[in-house]
């Protein structure tokens, strides 16, 4: 980052402006959003504000206004920061080129900034058409690695763009929980949080049509527990956007081996701009099928709970992806019984009841349960609660809960014995019995997810502890809601869900 120092300080307090070296914009399309920061040092500012002047693109470029900045002009903009204690991120715009614009149209965009009680500062960025662009080259997916062993990868890169990184590159790599990198480079820079990794700097100029891989691989290890992940990189140009998850301060180590460095190679198709990669270990999850009890009077409702636990050793963790890949469990009730406690197709999801199960309708054969957890650890169990009629007495009735691996994402169980558990049936009265028109409602229909000790339930379909939030990774969210169910006789069935971590998990 560039530092803009004050020609003149005001008295105890000093604005500095961090403005990125260089802005390339593509020749298509639209660039990135501008990096700029500002800092106030020896005391608070006021009244801070920032002019920012692109009009040296006029003609090249257009100028679309982000964050809390407002235009003044044509490619100018305002961005009012006002009491800054510390130091502040900005994000004014970013630009698009114009029909007009050709690669190596150059210009800059400076900047003016100011404070009721601190010396004006300015800067700059320079802005060059084309410019370097950096694609990756993808990892290749890693299978059969042994718990808790050592596996390498290496990032490589080419420049298809129209100007040199002659600065050189920065490199970033982030990976999935349950795998740690080694910190062997002096020139990278390590973090000391799981799935952040590291940022390493090359000052080997790159340019157009070159090629360039690590010299050395970067060796990570993967924890006993761990069942699938993913390694991720990214490259930019020394002086140029960073991402915006970049935050150096997140790296506070630095390696002590020899520096990292990199070496040419051929340029070809397998860099298609995307530097990820999955890994799969050989561990296995032993999942143990949860049966219940249908215990009653002929003509009842009643209710029981089903599920599935993780028995280990293995955790199947999938945070990362979009959808919950853990597995199902397939539920089929006993003769003679009828599961009612199914919402209808509309009374799913927040705010109606979790029904983590399909089909949505009551008196199916069987249902097909989502173990619904992004981080299934050993030890922990989904469940799902059903309202089930005793219709008529069937002696030695049964049914069953089964427990299935997802085939994209194998749990390996090898313990297959547990793997089906049994729905018993304690009914009394005649075996001809039929359902009283008069039913009362039935306890909730409800799915959990616990641990096999003590745990909270929570309404978000996650983890709870640890401060994991729930997003569009975690698939199919488990919260919580209640919803009404007419069923046959006038019974109403009230359906609610939930879900359960233990407490000291991430």
């Amino acid at each position: 980052m560039a530092v803009a120092t004050p020609a003149a300080h005001a008295a105890g307090t000093t604005l500095v402006l961090d403005a990125q070296e260089n802005y390339y914009l593509p020749t298509e399309g639209e660039g990135p959003n501008l990096d700029l920061g500002i800092a106030a040092s020896g005391g608070d500012a006021h009244d801070v504000s920032v002019a920012v002047d692109a009009s040296s693109l006029a003609g090249k470029a257009t100028m679309v206004v982000t964050g809390d900045c407002v235009s003044t002009g044509t490619l100018k903009v305002r961005c009012d920061v006002g009491p800054l204690s510390g130091r502040e991120s900005i994000d004014p715009f970013f630009l698009k080129p114009t029909a007009a614009a050709k690669a190596g149209d150059t210009g800059a965009v400076t900047y003016t900034a100011t404070a009721s009680d601190a010396a004006a500062v300015t800067g700059r960025t320079d802005v060059l058409v084309g410019g370097p662009k950096l694609v990756r080259r993808p990892y290749p997916a890693l299978k059969g690695i042994a718990p808790g062993a050592v596996f390498e990868r290496t990032p490589a890169f080419a420049d298809t763009g129209t100007a040199p990184a002659d600065k050189g590159v920065m490199l970033l790599v982030q990976d999935s929980e349950g795998v740690s990198l080694a910190r062997d480079h002096s020139n990278c820079h390590y973090s000391d949080l799981p799935d952040v990794g590291a940022w390493c700097r090359f000052d080997t100029p790159v340019a157009p049509g070159a090629a360039y891989e690590t010299d050395a691989p970067l060796r990570y290890t993967a924890s006993k527990d761990t069942m699938y992940g993913y390694n991720t990189y990214v490259v930019w140009p020394v002086g140029g956007s960073a991402p915006d998850s970049f935050d150096p301060s997140d790296f506070p180590g630095t390696g002590t081996g020899a520096p990292l460095g990199l070496k040419s190679v051929a340029a070809g198709s397998g860099f298609t701009g995307s530097g990820y990669g999955t890994f799969a270990t050989t561990q296995h999850a032993d999942y143990q099928a949860l049966g219940d009890t249908v215990e009653g009077k002929a003509g009842e409702t009643v209710s029981i709970t089903v599920g599935v636990r993780n028995n280990g050793p293995g955790r199947m963790d999938f945070r990362w992806v979009d959808a919950d890949n853990s597995g199902t469990f397939v539920v089929t009730p006993p003769a003679g019984t009828t599961i009612t406690g199914a919402p209808g197709p509309g009374e799913q999801g927040d705010p109606g009841p979790l029904w983590n199960c399909t089909p949505g309708k009551a008196g199916a054969k069987s249902y097909t349960c989502a173990i619904g957890s992004t981080d299934f650890r050993p030890g922990d169990s989904v469940t799902q609660e059903f309202t089930v009629r005793i219709d008529r007495v069937v002696p030695g009735a049964r049914g069953s809960v089964r427990a299935v691996e997802n085939p994209e994402y194998p749990d390996r169980d090898d313990e297959t014995a547990n793997d089906t558990a049994a729905i018993a049936v304690k009914a009394t009265g005649s075996a001809t019995s039929s359902p009283s028109p008069s039913a009362s409602a039935s306890p909730s229909a409800t799915a959990t997810a616990s641990p096999s000790g003590s745990g909270a339930g929570t309404g978000s379909g996650t983890t709870t502890g640890g401060g994991l939030a729930a997003t569009g990774a975690d698939g199919v969210l488990l919260r919580a809601g209640t919803a009404v169910l007419v069923v046959a006789g006038g019974a109403l069935v009230f359906l609610a869900a939930r879900r359960s971590r233990p407490r000291g998990g991430r």
